[in-house]
């Protein structure tokens, strides 16, 4: 019971920093498109639940693919996209289904704290703690929900 309480208390306090958190199921070889505004440069943090979800991003068109995009992320498991600050409000961004799946289930976490970063980077190698914990404890809580 305890370690409910602390669980759930951990998770509230982490939950504060997130600004959008997207959930969404795909079947191969298709998108679903989100328009993003901002006021801070969001990091994009694309959690493969299930399959194996890419992420793509542009300023420039109305629809990103995996042939026309700015940024992109095809990693296995976890895709992050650290928003340059040089974009500028909106920004498009598509989360694509690959073809070795039925069904690609994911959670899309979209974060504009700098304070999660260490030494104030937006990188997505340059992880502190903090921002690990909240993002597992996000998609646990997310899942069970």
């Amino acid at each position: 019971m305890v370690f409910l309480s602390v669980a759930i208390l951990l998770i509230t306090s982490l939950h504060c920093y997130a600004a959008r958190m997207l959930k969404g199921t795909l079947e191969p070889f298709n998108y679903d498109f989100y328009v993003l505004s901002f006021e801070d440069t969001p990091t994009l943090i694309l959690h493969s639940v299930y399959g194996d979800a890419d992420l793509y991003v542009t300023q420039s068109t109305s629809n990103p693919s995996y042939t026309d995009y700015d940024l992109q992320s095809c990693r296995t498991s976890i895709d992050t996209i650290a928003v340059p600050e040089s974009f500028s409000s909106p920004i498009r961004v598509a989360v694509f289904a690959s073809k070795a799946y039925v069904n690609t289930s994911y959670v899309l976490h979209v974060s504009s704290d700098d304070r999660n970063f260490a030494q104030g980077t937006k990188s997505s190698t340059n992880w502190s703690w903090l921002e690990v914990v909240k993002l597992i404890f996000e998609i646990i809580f997310e899942i069970l929900l």
